[in-house]
């Protein structure tokens, strides 16, 4: 469904930039920024002082509070004696994560020939063990890595950068056990194949190495490929680091309201919004060396102008149904919806129109621009009334995914039900109770609620929701003595087009 006619608006956005967290990206963000002419204040809790050309540094300092949206985040910051309320347009978060040394995953125990990354990291700048390394004092220094946790590119990066430093200097030999060596990132490829030309030698055993921390270090694997041990006695074993979050960056992501991952890291893994937005609209997460670019480039694109134009109606609150029960609030996964008047508002800058708020305000007092209730119940009528063959099928389709799917399914004759109809919907989570059962009462055979897959919604939740409403009515079609399985619930990627036919056809088949 496309909205026949939609009002523009535009909307002043303030164009100061504050800057939360003393992480080297979002460091190099704020100095950026601060060169193209924005006024940049860095808070960050660290008592160390820290000076950045150009940029307002407040030290010892935390965001008690944010209120408002994109342009307008009202910033309460707090140190041990005062509060400043400040205004901005954006926010940039740079979390400090903390490691964790992973030796006990490998029953070893830290001295001075078992060493931590940070450890070896600190140990090649320092001129004397360098020095002893050039001389042969310690010929062979072996990395573990990818066995105590699973690996990921920025612990591949340390491992290669400080084999490849130990191989170069002559007289010495690096040996790397990875489980997995994750060289999806800027240049890790290269960086790998330059230290095997230079002798570094990988194993990539699938068990974990055997390591005996005795007088002597050994290192025991066994070969796939001739089917035999081969064991190592190097002088210095280094061990993995695990990322550990940190109380305080959990406390803050609580705070501003945006999404962490599965191991709390920010922002949230989501492939919409790589790589450095969060699920709300002017809010950025500077973690990695090449955020800090890609940070100052999305809030040149925000506030550059000074003012942007959004949809007037993207969602619409009736002020004379809403009771203020913040079901909306609590469900947003864009933090777009505050309080204006003694009713809920939502601001046109925040809200992406995913329709989650429309379809758990329990007195029906949203209205998505595009998709209003009425539009739905309309499309939905005239799904089922333009079936001719059977069994008829209706399909509410996320417009991200599904409903893309579904027309390259169209566009490249796969072979489809003749009695299947979709209803383009702005997500998922847009699909309530009353939409299914309204597709039942028209005479559907069969109702699919066709989602994106987990990890991979736009709005974060939207499948989750979906999944939840869909578990509900199947309850209450077995309490009518129908039979649940009329109704199913999916996902789908939008490049699926085969893989969506094939799900049809099959559930058609069970009607």
């Amino acid at each position: 469904m496309i909205a026949e006619k939609t009002t523009m608006i535009d909307v002043t956005m303030n164009k100061d930039v504050l800057v939360v967290g003393c992480g080297t990206p979002g460091v190099d963000a704020a100095a950026a920024l601060s060169e193209k002419g924005y006024t940049v204040v860095l808070a960050h809790d660290s008592d160390q002082p820290m000076a950045v050309a150009g940029v307002e540094v407040m030290a010892a300092t935390q965001v008690a509070s944010l209120a408002g949206v994109a342009g307008d985040y009202r910033t309460c910051l707090a140190t041990a004696d005062r509060s400043i309320e400040r205004t901005f347009g954006a926010v940039v978060v740079a979390p400090v994560y903390g490691l964790e040394p992973l030796n006990l995953a490998y029953d070893l125990t830290l001295d001075k020939r078992v060493v931590t990354m940070t450890q070896m990291e600190a140990l090649l700048e320092d001129a004397a063990f360098i020095d002893g390394l050039k001389k042969g004092e310690g010929k062979s220094v072996a990395f573990v890595s990818g066995f105590g946790q699973e690996g990921d590119p920025a612990a591949t990066r340390r491992v290669l950068v400080a084999a490849l430093a130990i191989q170069k200097l002559g007289n010495s030999s690096a040996y790397i056990y990875a489980n997995n060596v994750k060289v999806g990132g800027p240049g890790l490829e290269r960086l790998f194949t330059e230290g095997r030309h230079q002798g570094v030698v990988c194993f990539k055993p699938t068990e974990k190495p055997v390591i005996d921390q005795g007088e002597t270090l050994k290192i025991t694997i066994n070969d796939p490929v001739i089917r035999e041990d081969v064991i190592l006695e190097p002088d210095y074993i280094v061990v993995e680091e695990k990322t550990v979050v940190g109380r305080k960056n959990l406390d803050l992501a609580a705070t501003l309201r945006i999404d962490t991952d599965c191991d709390g890291l920010l922002p949230s893994n989501n492939v919409h919004r790589f790589p450095v937005r969060s699920n709300r609209e002017g809010i950025f997460v500077a973690s990695q060396p090449v955020d800090s670019a890609n940070v100052v480039l999305r809030v040149d694109e925000l506030l550059k102008a000074g003012v942007v134009t959004v949809a007037k109606e993207r969602a619409v609150v009736d002020d004379t149904k809403c009771v203020i029960c913040l079901t909306c609030y609590r469900c947003c996964p864009h933090g777009a919806i505050f309080w204006e008047n003694g009713v809920a508002a939502i601001s046109p800058v925040a809200c992406q129109g995913c329709g989650i708020c429309a379809s758990e305000c329990p007195m029906d007092a949203i209205q998505i621009g595009g998709f209003t209730d009425n539009a739905l119940k309309a499309d939905i009528e005239a799904a089922v009334t333009s079936v001719k063959g059977t069994p008829s099928i209706v399909a509410f389709c996320c417009e991200n995914s599904a409903f893309e799917a579904g027309q390259a399914a169209k566009a490249l004759g796969v072979d489809l039900p003749d009695g299947f109809r979709m209803v383009q919907v702005p997500c998922a989570g847009k699909v309530d109770v009353e939409f299914i059962m309204k597709a039942f009462v028209e005479g559907a055979d069969g109702v699919m609620v066709a989602a994106c897959h987990e990890g991979n919604c736009k709005a974060e939740r939207g499948n989750t929701y979906a999944g939840w409403r869909v578990a509900e009515v199947q309850k209450r079609l077995e309490a009518m003595g129908l039979n649940k399985d009329r109704l199913i619930f999916t996902t789908i990627a939008s490049n699926m087009a085969e893989e969506f036919s094939a799900k049809v056809r099959k559930f058609a088949e069970k009607l």
